[in-house]
């Protein structure tokens, strides 16, 4: 199904909230919505992130992904104009949306939602995490359609709080936005660069308590406290039982009570309804601290990325500006090269390889003299032997290099 269609608006849909879902066994994250078609009574799941790296949808919609991507503000900024075209205001007022929505025609209606449906359709695919808001614009959409055609169905008070519940998710997303890098920055990305050892988990209490004593504004809240536990979250464990003898009921019921109980707490496999901004955020974010996620600057291209806790990583694995090849592939080429050119060895090397180039050219000697392969193997060999020596004995190694290198020329001549 397209959800991003107009004529999906004009259908009897029924949308659950937004699923985000953590495979820790096997490192994967699901954003997904069920929906059922009232009509044709068939139920299906739409992701709009499907099997995606674990921390993939707050490396995106933090902008800690690719520095070319377009960043979260940018689709913030989109979806406020879509709120006027509703007939939503910010903040909500509840009569303005009401003499709105009575004066709406079914040619306005299908004009509205054309200029939508692209916009949450490129806000949402660079930025899979902000579809929780889909469901909420459908219940809007769909309302206005049924409002148009007068038809019954059409249910102001419901509507008219999801409205309200949009306005205030779509006002916030800058201000939690920014909420959220800040806390970032200050729990992960500074003590990361500072060398700081302790886990992420670890810093983040310390903050939390830095927070308190200095009265300054914590991204930590309560936002798992009002998640409902739906009836569509736990899936029923073992077939329900049609025998009316009292024993069997009592046993089936503990049956499903431990097959749920092992359900909901399996840390590896979670699953976590999404119904405001703020939620998702706290959550991922969460999941982040405990995994000791580490985010970087790269020192090349300036992009953010993800470490290890233990790497040392310090250049990304994106392609470098019209190079082939990645920051860490191109920093670790240009630091070989640097070591390599202010190396003793190679230093002799270089002034031995000109000189040889230099008869060649003059016809002093044969273009095929097997005096360049010499001094190419002998490089190699003394360069071996220079890193694998201690230190102090190293200048040893350095000057038999440059006797080795005077007796190759002799022979020659």
């Amino acid at each position: 199904m397209n959800l991003y269609s107009p004529n999906t608006i004009k259908k009897e849909l029924h949308f659950d909230a937004a699923t985000y879902n953590i495979n820790r066994h096997l490192h994967e994250e699901t954003l997904s919505v069920f929906y059922t078609d009232i009509a044709a009574q068939k139920s299906g799941t739409f992701h709009f992130i499907k099997k995606a790296a674990i921390h993939t949808c707050i490396m995106e919609l933090l902008d800690y992904d690719m520095p070319e991507k377009e960043y979260s503000l940018t689709a913030f900024e989109n979806l406020k104009p879509t709120l006027p075209l509703l007939g939503i205001d910010c903040p909500f007022h509840q009569d303005k949306f009401a003499g709105y929505c009575s004066e709406r025609t079914a040619k306005d209606v299908n004009t509205v939602i054309e200029q939508i449906m692209p916009i949450l359709q490129t806000c949402f695919e660079a930025h899979p995490a902000l579809s929780y808001l889909y469901p909420l614009y459908y219940e809007v959409m769909h309302f206005h359609y049924l409002q148009a055609d007068k038809l019954p169905t059409a249910d102001l008070l419901r509507t008219t709080r999801i409205a309200e519940i949009l306005s205030e998710e779509v006002e916030t997303l800058n201000s939690l936005y920014s909420q959220a890098r800040d806390y970032l920055n200050a729990v992960i990305i500074e003590p990361a660069e500072r060398g700081i050892q302790f886990p992420s988990s670890v810093i983040a209490e310390i903050y939390h308590s830095y927070c308190l004593y200095a009265h300054k504004q914590n991204f930590k809240s309560d936002a798992l406290s009002f998640m409902e536990l739906k009836t569509a979250f736990l899936p029923d464990r073992v077939p329900n039982s049609t025998s009316s003898d009292a024993h069997s009921d009592m046993q089936n019921w503990l049956e499903y009570l431990n097959n749920a109980s092992a359900f909901v707490t399996d840390n590896a496999i979670t699953k976590y309804p999404i119904t405001s901004f703020k939620q998702f955020l706290y959550i991922i974010i969460r999941q982040m601290l405990e995994d000791e996620l580490i985010i970087r600057k790269c020192k090349l291209c300036g992009g953010y990325f993800r470490v290890k806790y233990t790497s040392n990583q310090e250049y990304c694995t994106r392609i470098y500006r019209d190079t082939s090849t990645t920051c860490n592939e191109y920093a670790s080429r240009k630091s070989y090269k640097e070591k390599l050119f202010s190396h003793p060895i190679h230093t002799e090397f270089t002034k031995s390889y000109n000189r040889l180039y230099a008869r060649i050219r003059r016809g002093k000697l044969p273009a095929d003299t097997p005096l360049m392969d010499q001094l190419k193997a002998l490089h190699d060999e003394y360069t071996e032997k220079y890193e694998n020596t201690h230190q102090k004995d190293r200048e040893a190694v350095w000057k038999e290099y440059i006797e080795r290198n005077k007796e190759l020329f002799k022979l020659e001549k």
